[in-house]
């Protein structure tokens, strides 16, 4: 008999050790996870979906014409975002629009040629796009976790993790990253967890590539959440069938669900389609700069944003190194207070060490998809050839870090001392963003420190 790898065999030992039936808040998984999701369980989560981003854009759009200037990096995006709202513009006098890939600044354009060149116009695309991003996120953790419950939590946990509020109402590329980032995520969850026909399978798989893809087309970093879809997806195939003992194991069952999809599928998901649909996004560009479409000229594009961000030397007053953000305590003055909400940054990195622990023991899909997610968007950093990196490019890791803490909430008790621990973290987590609310929402003279103000 051939000998199995340690991989396989601890995926039959936490089955056999498995009860047939397990109590709500052992850290044995739970009813929901012994089957596949049916479309019709989604409906209920999807609509309270919607609803979470109708509330974040309302909160995201109070106030946000303060300030009434450029500030951070908006006087690097907005006169590029604007001389797309003006229609064709010649590039000899205007130069190209480089700093970054096009696609946020052409949907920001949007926004200008809507609501006006003004700072609602500047800022409203990415609000819109903030609220479309909370929907994401309930949807995802939805799909990651089978329970509605804990998915409204994860949701209000990135509502309040203070950077979805700042960075949804400046005009920067991080909103329109985000939108399309989690997105994929919702596609290709889905595409792993939903109970549906193979052909609607791999068409989730495909747009999964597709969005992550335009996620690029907004900032290069969106490669990192493509490299977890590739590592995830073959180490899925790489699983072997178990026998019908083993049919419950939500980490067989993904495998099964990701042959299903195919290899020929998989190479058009993880690899054509995010190339196409990042390339394709340059196609406005080299119309409205009266530009060719071609291949010289998509390679002298990216040798332009390679140098400008590999050369250009920041401000150090307001860069930090990357392995200081998780703990960072330092409000960003200059760009609306921003500070993660401890609750969420430091209560994520807890839940992390306890994923740790699960899949170790379980080999659970959501605890190793969320681990691998943080580790891919955060270590980046550290190889990462800028001369200079912010703080605010810890947003996707902290967006992570809220799904952890619900990821590692359902196998806790659910009570403490009679009272929902999930509930004890939420009400923490609005405590610390109302506190800062006021800065970060530039209130003026004296309701900026009516709650308190940093020294």
């Amino acid at each position: 008999m051939q000998s199995e790898s340690r991989f396989e065999q601890t995926i039959a030992v936490a089955h056999e050790a498995r009860p047939s039936s397990s109590p709500i808040g052992t850290s044995l998984p739970d009813a929901a996870e012994q089957k596949d999701i049916s479309l019709r369980s989604v409906r209920t989560p999807a609509i309270a979906a919607l609803l979470f981003g109708v509330v974040g854009l309302a909160l995201f759009l109070i106030g946000i014409r303060n300030p009434a200037s450029f500030f951070y990096d908006e006087g690097y995006f907005v006169p590029e975002a604007r001389a797309f709202a003006q229609g064709p513009i010649n590039q000899e006098t205007h130069g190209p629009p480089l700093a970054k890939p096009p696609l946020g600044k052409l949907i920001m354009a949007i926004g200008i040629k809507a609501a006006g060149d003004n700072p609602f116009g500047w800022r409203i695309a990415g609000a819109v796009c903030g609220g479309f991003t909370l929907t994401a996120v309930c949807l995802w953790s939805f799909l990651l976790l089978g329970d509605a419950r804990l998915a409204y939590v994860a949701t209000a946990l990135a509502l309040f993790n203070n950077f979805m509020y700042v960075m949804s109402r400046v005009g920067m590329m991080d909103a329109f990253l985000m939108v399309f980032l989690i997105w994929s995520l919702v596609a290709y969850t889905a595409a792993l967890t939903l109970d549906i026909g193979p052909r609607l399978r791999r068409f989730l798989f495909v747009c999964s590539g597709v969005l992550v893809g335009l996620a690029g087309a907004c900032k290069w970093n969106a490669i990192d959440t493509l490299a977890v879809f590739f590592l995830v997806s073959f180490a899925l195939l790489w699983v072997r069938p178990r026998p019908n003992a083993n049919a419950s194991s939500s980490l067989w069952r993904y495998a099964k669900n990701i042959r299903e999809i195919g290899i020929p599928t998989m190479f058009l998901g993880l690899g054509v389609a995010p190339i196409l649909a990042y390339i394709l996004a340059y196609w406005p560009l080299c119309l409205i700069i009266h530009r060719p479409f071609s291949v010289d000229e998509l390679v002298a594009m990216h040798k332009f944003i390679w140098k400008f961000n590999s050369t250009t030397i920041s401000n150090r007053a307001i860069t930090s190194p990357w392995y200081s953000w998780p703990l960072n305590l330092s409000p960003q003055r200059v760009l609306s207070y921003l500070v993660g909400n401890p609750v969420v940054t430091w209560g994520g990195l807890l839940a992390l060490g306890f994923c740790v622990r699960q899949f170790w023991k379980t080999l659970g899909f959501a605890e190793g998809f969320v681990l691998l997610l943080f580790a891919a968007n955060y270590l980046q950093w550290a190889v990462t050839p800028e001369k200079g990196i912010f703080y605010y490019y810890y947003y996707p890791s902290v967006m992570v870090l809220g799904v952890a803490i619900v990821v590692a909430l359902r196998s806790l008790p659910p009570r403490v001392f009679g009272v929902r621990l999930s509930l004890v973290v939420l009400v923490a987590a609005i405590a610390v963003f109302v506190w800062c609310y006021p800065r970060m929402a530039h209130l003026p003279t004296p309701w900026d420190c009516m709650l308190g103000c940093w020294t």
